[in-house]
């Protein structure tokens, strides 16, 4: 491990483990996740940027809820006994949360105030992070989330919520596009009875 990517894991430890386990939450890496009833899981990622060196470094946060239901229905291979953020069904990055909303990295350099650091760290996760996944917690509160991701979580959410009707709407509309992903719309749709035979 690198100089520099000790430095990010000292700046997590600092204030951010803390505030993670004072809300439930358990440590992998820099993974932070939650189990809740029903196989639901909340997540929080620290992630570097492939682009880090020994001086200079950038870090952003990601956020996730993995919905077993939703990954039954549209997810790909097998999730270990934790999923990670590629597999939960809605995600999003802080940054997209904070006032700036854009996608928001924090500058890690030799001449930075770590505490400075780990406190804005600690504090947005706080503030836009946690509430966000609070708020995402369950299919019915996270519902224009799981619709605003890709059209077969829009599909199989409206399809837990009752709404064949609107997952048709969204099967069909992919099949007519022509686009790359028709086949798996025609054999998605067939399987969850969405098409006409």
């Amino acid at each position: 491990m690198s100089e520099i990517s000790k430095k990010i894991d000292e700046i997590i430890n600092m204030e951010l483990k803390a505030l993670m386990k004072a809300n439930g939450f358990k440590k992998n890496a820099r993974n932070f996740y939650k189990e809740l009833d029903g196989g639901v899981f909340l997540l929080v990622n620290v992630q570097g940027s492939m682009y880090n060196d020994n001086q200079d470094a950038r870090y952003t946060v990601n956020l996730g809820v993995f919905f077993p239901e939703i990954y039954e229905m549209v997810g790909f291979g097998n999730v270990g006994s934790v999923p990670s953020i590629p597999d939960c069904s809605v995600s999003k990055r802080i940054g997209q949360l904070k006032p700036e909303r854009t996608d928001y990295w924090w500058q890690l350099s030799p001449a930075s105030d770590f505490n400075q650091l780990a406190a804005d760290l600690s504090e947005s996760v706080e503030q836009y992070g946690l509430p966000w996944l609070r708020n995402n917690s369950s299919i019915t509160s996270a519902s224009v989330e799981l619709k605003g991701q890709n059209p077969f979580t829009a599909a199989a959410t409206a399809i837990i919520e009752g709404n064949r009707c609107e997952a048709a709407e969204i099967i069909n509309k992919i099949i007519s596009k022509g686009s790359a992903a028709k086949s798996r719309a025609i054999s998605w749709g067939k399987k969850y009875k969405l098409l006409e035979a």
